[in-house]
């Protein structure tokens, strides 16, 4: 489960046949299949995120552009507080539009740790690609674990930065279908920091993707985050410039 979908933009998407060329594969011969079948050229998603705090919930809607893995571009519809609200990423760049200061803010260091629009997520969440994990991770498999009924791979990743905010992942991907069904997001000291689950999982064009994704975040209490994919086209025309400071401007 190592990417997101959008913001989670594109979190659990796998592979939907064909082996490993060898017998025992290894963590990232496995992330490498996940990679290479869960990214679509183009893809437009039409999405609830539903955050729950102790016995307050919000729903928040919005519409959703990327382009591979490198490139995304959400709009948030509602409520009336968030319509106009854009976020732009383009690797790991993220820019995001406050309609109401009429300013673009870009993102870094420290402040991609804070929530996403007030959910589990954060914006760092939404600059993870497996290049990434390459590079600043060693992974294992752990073993097998049965989730749901579903033969899974434990995957191990440790990082090798000291600093990185996810120090230790834990994920549970399915041995049939390559997809993530689980997540756990540890720190250095080896405390819980999140936990993500996919949930509803449907073919699309000979692949598996999640309806729905849930994020708790456990410094938290009592909180966590449903992201509810109402609509979803592959393989889309992109309006032109969607991917720009000048569309996140746009009214």
């Amino acid at each position: 489960m190592m990417k997101k979908i959008g913001f989670v933009f594109g979190v659990i998407l796998i592979i939907s046949s064909g082996g490993f060329s060898q017998e025992k594969p290894t963590a990232f011969d496995i992330i490498d299949k996940i990679d290479q079948n869960m990214v679509f050229d183009t893809a437009y998603t039409e999405t609830d995120m539903i955050i729950t705090i102790k016995n307050r919930t919000i729903t928040k809607s919005m519409i959703s552009y990327a382009k591979g893995n490198q490139k995304s571009y959400l709009e948030f519809l509602s409520p009336a507080r968030d319509k106009g609200t854009k976020i732009l990423k383009i690797e790991d760049i993220v820019k995001i539009y406050y309609p109401s200061a009429e300013r673009v803010m870009r993102l870094s260091g420290h402040m991609l740790r804070r929530s996403m629009m007030g959910s589990d997520f954060s914006y760092e969440d939404m600059t993870e690609r497996s290049t990434k994990l390459k590079e600043e991770y060693s992974g294992e498999i752990k073993g097998e674990e049965t989730i749901n009924g579903r033969p899974c791979y434990v995957l191990v990743l440790t990082s090798k930065i000291p600093k990185q905010t996810y120090f230790t992942r834990k994920a549970w991907v399915d041995k049939e279908r390559y997809i993530g069904l689980k997540e756990e997001l540890y720190a250095k000291s080896g405390k819980l920091l999140k936990v993500m689950i996919a949930h509803d999982i449907q073919s699309y064009q000979n692949r598996f993707y999640p309806m729905r994704v849930t994020m708790e975040d456990k410094l938290r209490k009592d909180s966590k985050t449903e992201v509810v994919f109402k609509k979803i086209e592959f393989d889309v025309s992109i309006p032109e410039g969607t991917f720009s400071e000048r569309r996140l401007m746009k009214k």
